[in-house]
């Protein structure tokens, strides 16, 4: 039996095996144990059932809800570290002051509006707010290719088309280490430090994207 799953299908969200299955993948692909005390941040809070689903699976976790509806708010729950902030997730400065108050995150999910230039920009400024071996979690990345959203399949700027190319800075690009023995050394201590000289603009700090059916799961180095 999978006890997240059932745990998600005894809240009621989407997560579970009822609606979209995501339960199931988590219990796979998150490194994360279950008495582990982890901090996640999530996007998107809605009726709460997600908060009090995370909370009763990772016991020992602190969680924090965004969410620009401002009866969300009720569904904080101080006392069992269940948080609630008012805001938009494409609000640099209220995400800025959520990680500041809050320190960063192990695991981030993006459940919140699902509009491809929302997730692109929330994850441009989070993601740099998450934890060395932290998981930042787009949900519902099927809207990647429906209109009403933004997307579109194979878009310029859809979500799947970002991360598509941010796998690419997971390999540096290609770079080759010229200053090494071996010229097609993979070895990130070397070639870190040299795609900060030579190419700036990619990303050296994502370990791994684990594309699924519905959600993109991006590692952090």
């Amino acid at each position: 039996m999978n006890v997240l799953d059932e745990l998600g299908k005894l809240y009621g969200t989407g997560k579970s095996s009822e609606v979209h299955n995501f339960c199931e993948k988590y219990d796979k692909y998150l490194p994360f144990k279950r008495y582990d005390k982890i901090k996640i941040l999530e996007i998107g809070v809605l009726n709460g059932q997600s908060l009090k689903m995370w909370k009763d699976w990772y016991i020992n976790c602190k969680i924090v809800g965004i969410d620009i509806d401002e009866n969300c708010k009720t569904h904080e729950n101080d006392g069992n570290s269940i948080f609630v902030e008012i805001g938009s997730q494409t609000d640099k400065s209220f995400l800025l002051n959520v990680t500041r108050k809050y320190g960063d995150f192990d695991l981030i999910i993006d459940d919140g509006s699902h509009i491809n230039s929302n997730v692109i920009f929330s994850f441009e400024i989070l993601f740099d707010q998450l934890k060395s071996g932290g998981v930042y979690v787009v949900e519902d990345s099927f809207t990647s290719y429906l209109e009403d959203f933004g997307g579109g399949y194979l878009k310029e700027n859809s979500i799947m088309e970002y991360f598509k190319k941010l796998s690419d800075d997971i390999n540096f690009r290609g770079l080759l280490n010229h200053d090494v023995p071996h010229l097609y050394s993979r070895a990130e201590n070397y070639l870190i430090d040299l795609s900060k000289e030579v190419q700036p603009d990619c990303r050296v700090d994502v370990e791994s994207i684990n594309f699924l059916n519905g959600i993109i799961i991006v590692t952090k180095r």
